[in-house]
């Protein structure tokens, strides 16, 4: 008789910093109650990977289920697989917290399972050659990817029945295909689609396997998912339709099956991830061109044939997409490299204790989700960056401490590997980036105390499926029983008139000079034109540590007329003074309006424990999602009373003060949603200046802890 083998591959995965009712919907609609089915199906083999952030999760809130897997894996038809342990891109962190983070799962897996994990789950899939090296140092036999990895190399479907190897430096690694077929198919089409899919793979010799891995939060979480998986038994239909043809269709773990077949051969994979990473990693442009490539090949029913020789981006690609995203991911190495140069030889105890805490937050905000972003709202969404933000300054705290890191401290480095060099400042409370070379703004400002970057913020980009925002509805074209990747949904109608597109970055002390004319929805609508060259330009910079202060200066132009500017950043302990120097040095008067722009990414754009204040007077409306012309004052702030701290703006001389919110149009597995990112407060000065006078203009930005 003809027979073929199934291996069956689920994945959980909740993000660090996602919220506690998240976790527990996740847990109630999709991770128990397919674990209580399959303690129904004993002759039934299933390959699991938990991440970290969600083991930790479970242990504390629901560790009885932990005690459900360890017996399952007692009895033999369930594996575990390994991973990095708080979920990394394995590609893009260094390799010795590769291999860290894939020991630490190894051993929890170990101590919590009784089971020694040999395969590991390749986040997001995301291959480079060079990782076959650290992830069989570490222990790790084998990895599963997508199908298409394969497919790019020349391989054919039908060949993809098995493992294969690699090899980097001469150290050897196997990899799993994954089926793109059965990812879609499963849970979203009949069962027996997939057991006619299986069919086709069936042979004399029975050595032939086809992999499905991917999301558990499919079978539940996803829209609609619930209900068809569940509440109609999918997946009982499934596991008894497998057991009707057990006597052809064999189903396996990933090591049982590579226990007992040698590789199909050597492979040398090249770097990838799955085929959607293709679209999502594009600038805006080049992926609708791509989606509509795709699409134009499946209405000619060709996309099975071509989809090897179509390739878009790769997940790096992320990484100069959005600034924000590559600010965080160099943040995260930065501090690797400081804590892997300090030795535990050369500390006491308590100083290893911090060390190793510091470590472990480091790997925590290593965490992928909120790095990236595809159909998931990952890097839009403000708690995930939030949280990977708390956990790095945590670590940097610890390690300031560690090397008795005090006072003022400045840095001269390409912090974000753009070839110019940024400046990075620690002052008592506060560490800041600045940006010489992109009109000396402030990339970051942290808050040590609160492990709170108030500049953990997003420009409005454009991304390649906001075109569907036309076409979607909020209570029409659910299509809630197909795959997540064909849905067009929104949380809410008339998302269109939110889609306005920033040309700037929205950090501290961007310098705007603007016609007098520009109303207030014109400048935050970007529908207007800088009328000088100073928001983007490269200033130079002269640190003075005995002054506490940096100084940048430029010669540019303000309406094609010769200007200098040179602004003072000066620190205190919780406060940073800017002094601005003004220069008119054409030959003509120049008259404009000059406001420098500052953001506050506090979380709550509708929260009533963050509003603005002035003085001591709460604004109406005081949300910080609100939009107001505050005219002839001299002090604007908000407050943050959650995590209890204020941050006002005094200028010397009354201005008049600009507030709205900046607010991304993104999708989430939802649908489309708006987000609030952050409140921008500009204090607006009306300038008019003979040739060779100099205005001074002087700014504080000072944090109160309430």
């Amino acid at each position: 008789m003809k027979t073929v083998n199934f291996i069956f591959g689920i994945h959980n995965h909740q993000p660090v910093g996602n919220f506690d009712f998240v976790f527990e919907a996740a847990y109630r609609d999709s991770y128990l109650p397919f674990i209580e089915i399959v303690e129904e199906y004993p002759d039934i083999h299933i390959s699991f990977h938990f991440s970290g952030c969600l083991l930790e999760w479970i242990e504390a809130h629901h560790p009885e289920y932990l005690d459900k897997i360890a017996a399952l894996v007692a009895r033999g038809n369930v594996e575990i697989i390994s991973g990095g342990f708080f979920e990394p891109v394995l590609a893009v962190i260094p390799d010795v917290d590769k291999g860290g983070q894939i020991r630490m799962m190894n051993d929890f897996i170990r101590t919590r399972f009784h089971y020694e994990a040999r395969g590991l789950w390749l986040t997001e899939r995301v291959w480079e050659p060079s990782l076959a090296k650290p992830i069989a140092e570490s222990g790790i036999r084998y990895i599963t990817v997508d199908d298409y990895h394969f497919l790019s190399t020349g391989k054919q479907a039908k060949e993809l029945t098995g493992h294969f190897i690699t090899e980097e430096q001469g150290k050897t690694l196997s990899i799993f295909p994954i089926s793109q077929k059965l990812r879609y198919a499963i849970p979203f089409q009949d069962p027996q689609i997939t057991i006619d899919h299986l069919g086709q793979f069936a042979t004399e010799d029975g050595n032939n396997v086809i992999v499905m891995a991917d999301d558990g939060e499919k079978f539940g979480v996803w829209p609609g998912t619930r209900e068809a998986v569940f509440d109609n038994n999918w997946l009982r239909k499934f596991f008894d339709i497998l057991l009707q043809n057990k006597e052809w269709l064999k189903t396996l773990t990933f090591s049982e099956w590579y226990d007992a077949h040698p590789p199909k051969g050597r492979i040398y994979l090249p770097t990838a991830s799955y085929f959607e990473m293709s679209e999502w990693s594009l600038p805006w442009e080049q992926g609708e061109k791509f989606s509509d490539l795709v699409h134009d090949f499946e209405k000619k029913k060709k996309i099975d044939e071509v989809r090897p020789f179509i390739k878009g981006g790769f997940w790096r690609n992320f990484l100069f997409k959005y600034d924000e995203g590559n600010w965080m991911q160099k943040k995260m190495q930065w501090l690797s490299d400081r804590l892997h140069t300090l030795s535990p030889d050369n500390f006491a105890p308590k100083e290893i204790a911090m060390l190793n805490e510091a470590r472990e937050h480091l790997w925590r905000g290593m965490c992928n989700c909120a790095y990236w972003h595809g159909i998931f709202g990952g890097l839009y969404l403000p708690h995930l960056r939030h949280a990977i933000y708390s956990e790095l300054l945590k670590c940097e705290n610890l390690l300031n401490r560690i090397e008795k890191k005090s006072g003022f401290t400045a840095e001269s480095t390409d912090f974000d590997a753009d070839g110019m060099e940024e400046i990075l400042i620690t002052s008592g409370n506060i560490h800041a980036g600045f940006a010489p070379h992109r009109g000396a703004i402030m990339e970051e400002m942290s808050l040590f105390d609160k492990s709170f970057n108030l500049l953990n913020n997003i420009r409005r980009y454009r991304e390649s499926y906001h075109r569907k925002v036309f076409l979607a509805d909020q209570e029409e074209n659910s299509n809630a029983s197909g795959s997540i990747h064909d849905l067009v949904l929104s949380k809410e109608k008339g998302l269109e008139k939110y889609l306005k597109y920033d040309f700037h970055p929205r950090k501290n002390l961007v310098d705007h000079i603007i016609h007098p004319a520009v109303s207030l929805d014109q400048f935050r609508n970007g529908e207007y034109y800088e009328d000088s060259d100073f928001l983007a330009g490269k200033y130079d910079a002269t640190i003075d540590e005995k002054k506490k202060s940096i100084a940048f200066s430029r010669d540019g132009w303000v309406n094609w007329q010769k200007f200098s500017i040179k602004k003072v950043v000066t620190f205190g302990k919780s406060s940073v003074n800017v002094a601005y120097h003004l220069t008119n040095t054409s030959e003509r008067e120049n008259v404009f309006r000059f406001g420098p722009e500052f953001n506050f990414a506090l979380l709550g754009g509708d929260s009533p424990d963050r509003y603005y204040i002035s003085g001591e007077k709460k604004l109406e409306p005081g949300a910080l999602n609100s939009i107001g012309v505050e005219p002839g004052i001299q002090t604007l702030g908000v407050v943050n009373e959650w995590d209890k701290f204020k941050a006002e703006i005094t200028t010397q001389i009354p201005a008049d003060f600009w507030r709205f919110p900046i607010e991304t149009v993104s999708l989430s597995e939802a649908g489309f949603e708006r987000v609030y990112q952050s409140s921008v407060i500009v204090p607006w000065f009306n300038i008019r200046i003979q040739p060779e006078e100099t205005i001074d203009i002087f700014i504080e930005l000072k944090i109160t802890n309430l």
